[in-house]
């Protein structure tokens, strides 16, 4: 039960920087593409300051 667990703590680790990567990636995806299409959004976007991401997840 003791290695399930600490297995279980790293794979979730692993998971929470992997999903931290891909927030900053895809928030300098979004700039790029905001510089290149400037003319082409109705909307103004900003950089997130805090870097986080809310989700909601519904059951069906």
């Amino acid at each position: 039960l003791a290695q399930f667990m600490q297995v279980s703590m790293s794979n979730h680790k692993s998971n929470d920087s992997a999903i931290k990567n891909l927030e900053i990636q895809v928030g300098q995806l979004a700039k790029q593409i905001a510089e290149n299409f400037s003319g082409g959004f109705g909307a103004n976007t900003e950089k997130n300051p805090k870097e986080e991401c809310k989700v909601v997840m519904t059951r069906s």
